[in-house]
């Protein structure tokens, strides 16, 4: 059965390295408030091209998380301490790094809070 990869409730700071791009709120998939700190600049491709939407952040992350069925996917989400996929805690867990970019998420309750702690 295929994993369902879309954000429920989410809230926090897009960031590239230390600089905050986004402060964003998702509740019930809904896009509630988005505001952009840094005038669109260094926002990533899929929010500088087609703008900021739920869908779009949700797009995203959906790029940034290792997909079902992958070599090694079970003891990645088991390292990640998760024996299910969860969309939300997955970006939550690893604070919507991929260790391919610096962007980031900071989060008012939870992980690292400035990009030297990832």
């Amino acid at each position: 059965m295929a994993e369902v990869r879309l954000i429920n409730n989410l809230k926090g700071i897009l960031y590239y390295l230390d600089m905050p791009l986004l402060d964003f709120e998702i509740c019930n998939r809904e896009l509630v408030r988005a505001v952009d700190l840094n005038e669109g600049k260094l926002f990533p491709p899929e929010l500088a091209i087609w703008g900021i939407s739920y869908g779009n952040i949700n797009a995203f992350f959906q790029r940034r998380t290792m997909k079902e069925g992958c070599m090694f996917y079970r003891e990645h989400l088991r390292a990640m301490g998760m024996e299910r996929f969860d969309f939300d805690e997955y970006i939550r867990k690893n604070n919507g790094n991929n260790n391919v970019d610096n962007y980031w998420i900071r989060f008012p309750d939870f992980g690292a809070k400035r990009f030297g702690d990832l």
